[in-house]
């Protein structure tokens, strides 16, 4: 598996040595602090984009390993959503690049979800190369391909991680003129394509556990309603810091991000619901709809 050089376009090799060889992470730091909590994740996870024409049968294999390898831990609650994010008009270097859905994105937000997973699957390149050391070495074609995979939270619309995955298979130059290209891509699709998911849950699981658990107020009248129930398992006691904020930047894709956060108090809940919850202020006050809610337990 290779993650230092992934030689697929300038454009990915120039994105990927802005972090760390080709797992990229972001690097906006949480207000709220990096604190772990117990609650479960609610992840939308998009179709993978198959720009290397497997076919829907082929990614839709790879996508349910990549669902059933993120619930065996239990944190996460999964939205199955089934299509893919628009790559349209982007170009296989570009569209390493994470792509913002803005729709998609409102929609996780209305939801209350944590955070949106999509993935790429890159077209297969040919590379020509010299391998072994002289007096042995000998001349390979090189056919590799890769899995980039997106975490966006949709609250804020910051990336929470970029990871890519490469691998692929070696032939000797003086025999790839008799090799089958569908022998290719067979080979591709029974051990490369399944190692990728396997290599890419670690990373995506981790960079789920690191990120604090987020919710918002859905209303409040003489109880509190919170967006957050038995499906992520809280329980009542279960405490919430609650932050409030005005000010707002315009991304160019029309997305307007909240970039100040003010505490504004403490919120225990008192009845757990399906998915919503109520709770009272422990201290604090003017708590209103929208507002954005931190576990603290």
């Amino acid at each position: 598996m290779r993650k230092g050089y992934c030689p697929f376009s300038l454009s990915l090799i120039l994105v990927a040595g802005l972090l760390y060889g080709c797992s990229l992470t972001s690097l906006i730091l949480h207000p709220f602090g990096t604190s772990k909590s117990s609650l479960k994740k609610r992840v939308l996870v998009t179709a993978i984009v198959d720009q290397a024409n497997f076919g829907k049968q082929t990614t839709k294999q790879l996508r349910d390993m990549l669902l059933t390898g993120l619930s065996a831990t239990g944190k996460v609650v999964i939205f199955d959503y089934q299509e893919a994010i628009s790559t349209a008009n982007a170009t296989a270097g570009l569209s390493y690049g994470v792509v913002t859905d803005k729709t998609l994105l409102e929609m996780a937000r209305t939801q209350g979800i944590n955070a949106v997973l999509s993935c790429i699957l890159s077209p297969i390149e040919r590379e020509q190369k010299i391998v072994g050391i002289w007096p042995l070495h000998k001349a390979i074609a090189y056919y590799q391909i890769a899995l980039v995979s997106n975490l966006i939270d949709p609250q804020s619309g910051t990336v929470i991680l970029s990871h890519l995955e490469s691998d692929g298979i070696r032939i000797d130059l003086e025999e790839e003129e008799f090799t089958d290209r569908q022998w290719v891509r067979q080979e591709m699709k029974q051990t490369v394509l399944p190692k990728l998911i396997r290599h890419s849950i670690k990373p995506i699981k981790k960079a789920l556990e690191s990120e604090p658990w987020e919710g918002r107020i859905l209303s409040v009248d003489h109880r509190i309603q919170i967006n957050a129930g038995h499906d992520v398992g809280v329980t009542p006691e279960y405490r919430f810091d609650v932050y409030g904020g005005n000010e707002k930047v315009r991304a160019k894709d029309g997305l307007e991000l909240l970039v100040s956060w003010q505490k504004v108090g403490t919120i225990r809940v008192t009845e757990v619901g399906s998915n919503t919850s109520f709770a009272i202020p422990i201290d604090g006050k003017d708590f209103k709809a929208g507002q954005r809610i931190v576990s603290i337990d």
